[in-house]
């Protein structure tokens, strides 16, 4: 996965349809039709956040009734409607969207979409790491991943992804106050993973339920030596299972039986005894801060990480700092 410690920021702001149309271009290709009663209300805008190959947007379509016919897209592209209405069609598919609604351009169909003063927050993201995902978690094989339908499977589902896309585009898209690189990577995780939790996609039915039988303890071995050697990084399953030199589902088999946990949270674990190394170094007055050790180790939701961190070492991170 591409990602980039600091982003290309993108900002529009125009009364051109034309403009507006190139601009958005940069998101997904598509051919553009724009109408409006009041040109004084047209109000046009698009602020993107590009990490690699991974972006973040908020697009407004203010006073004006903006049709899309969008290419096929060889990505994923997800989002919510902040405000406004919309209506989404596809082949056997349309969708009419109203405020706070989830969506999802699936990949590789053509898509036709009407925005009237709507604004979208938009996010991004390679269909690869979706794929990886869930076949490190269902044994669905990455190429059969497909996404089978534009909006969340339950109301509940609608409220996670909403939560999820706002906090991750909130995160990535703020100037000054960019991620480190593994909480970019965990970040964009943590949408991979809502994304096949929320959407209708093949996973949910289709992934495979077994037992990948007997692991050899020197396949175990190699793996959590090639985790304690790269926590830095942003190690995928599927890149430990390749230094093991086993199989996704043959690495989680043995990391189960053995560990009772799966090679991510090991790999978290890992993580977490670095932050604990750096503080008990550190001093109060040496310039280490726990926030910054933390989102230094890919640890993105500090509440969580304080929690897990008291758990493990029975004080709080600031305890271990002050000695």
């Amino acid at each position: 996965m591409a990602l980039t410690a600091k982003p290309e920021r993108f900002d529009v702001r125009t009364q051109d349809r034309h403009v507006a149309a190139e601009a958005l271009n940069r998101i997904a290709q598509h051919r553009a039709r724009v109408s409006f009663d009041d040109p004084d209300a047209v109000d046009l805008r698009l602020h993107e956040s590009r990490y690699g190959d991974t972006h973040s947007a908020l697009i407004r379509f203010g006073g004006v009734r903006y049709r899309s016919e969008a290419e096929p897209m060889p990505f994923l592209l997800a989002g919510f409607l902040a405000e406004g209405g919309a209506t989404l069609e596809r082949p056997g598919e349309s969708v009419t969207l109203s405020r706070m609604q989830a969506m999802l351009f699936p990949p590789d169909i053509p898509i036709t979409g009407e925005y009237e003063n709507a604004v979208l927050v938009i996010l991004r993201m390679p269909v690869e790491i979706a794929g990886q995902l869930a076949e490190s978690t269902t044994g669905l094989p990455s190429e059969k991943l497909e996404f089978t339908g534009m909006t969340p499977v339950s109301e509940d589902a609608r409220r996670l992804w909403v939560q999820t896309a706002d906090f991750v585009w909130r995160q990535l898209s703020t100037p000054g106050a960019e991620p480190p690189p593994l909480v970019t990577d965990q970040l964009v995780r943590l949408v991979a993973s809502t994304l096949i939790t929320v959407f209708p996609n093949t996973s949910m039915i289709d992934a495979p339920r077994y037992d990948a039988g007997f692991v050899a303890p020197a396949v175990l071995r190699r793996a959590t030596a090639f985790i304690e050697d790269h926590p830095e990084s942003p190690l995928t399953v599927a890149e430990i299972a390749d230094a093991a030199g086993v199989g996704i589902r043959a690495l989680q088999s043995a990391f189960r039986r053995h560990l009772e946990v799966t090679p991510m949270t090991y790999l978290r674990r890992v993580r977490l005894d670095r932050v604990h190394r750096e503080l008990r170094a550190g001093a109060p007055h040496s310039g280490v801060t726990v926030q910054d050790s933390a989102r230094r180790w890919g640890f993105a939701n500090l509440g969580r990480f304080a929690a897990e961190y008291r758990a493990e070492y029975g004080e709080t991170p600031s305890q271990t700092l002050r000695g």
